[in-house]
């Protein structure tokens, strides 16, 4: 049975582009086994971390939402734990059951209000700076 997850992951900054590409793969690979399915993928991109970690102070930030089976998470997790290039991750479960097909669309509604607001925030800040 397919469960719903969202997961975020802090790479090392410092890695080349295509190493960093095959990282996303490699777990991508994890979430759509056995007709699993990524529903959403946020890359934010280098940022400065909060605190050091493993004396980085910057690092790659990547958002999943994906429907999967929670051996391949606990999976993808272990692999997380030994693999150096992942600073820091955080997996949580949304959902026990999920229609993958419902989900996508609530996705897709949830994506274009998020740019409506955006809009409607920059038209009022152009208000403001116009009087």
């Amino acid at each position: 049975m397919l469960r719903e997850y969202e997961m975020t992951f802090i790479t090392r900054a410092d890695m080349p582009e295509g190493e960093f590409q095959g990282i996303l793969a490699k777990y991508e690979k994890y979430m759509t086994a056995d007709g699993g399915e990524i529903l959403k993928k946020d890359v934010w991109g280098s940022r400065k971390l909060a605190f050091p970690i493993n004396k980085q102070y910057r690092g790659n930030y990547v958002s999943y939402d994906f429907a999967g089976m929670p051996a391949h998470l606990n999976e993808m997790e272990r692999l997380m734990r030994i693999d150096e290039s992942v600073l820091r991750y955080l997996s949580v479960l949304v959902n026990k059951q999920v229609d993958i097909a419902k989900r996508k669309v609530e996705i897709t509604k949830e994506a274009a209000a998020a740019k409506e607001r955006e809009a409607a925030a920059r038209e009022a800040a152009e208000e403001i700076g116009r009087d």
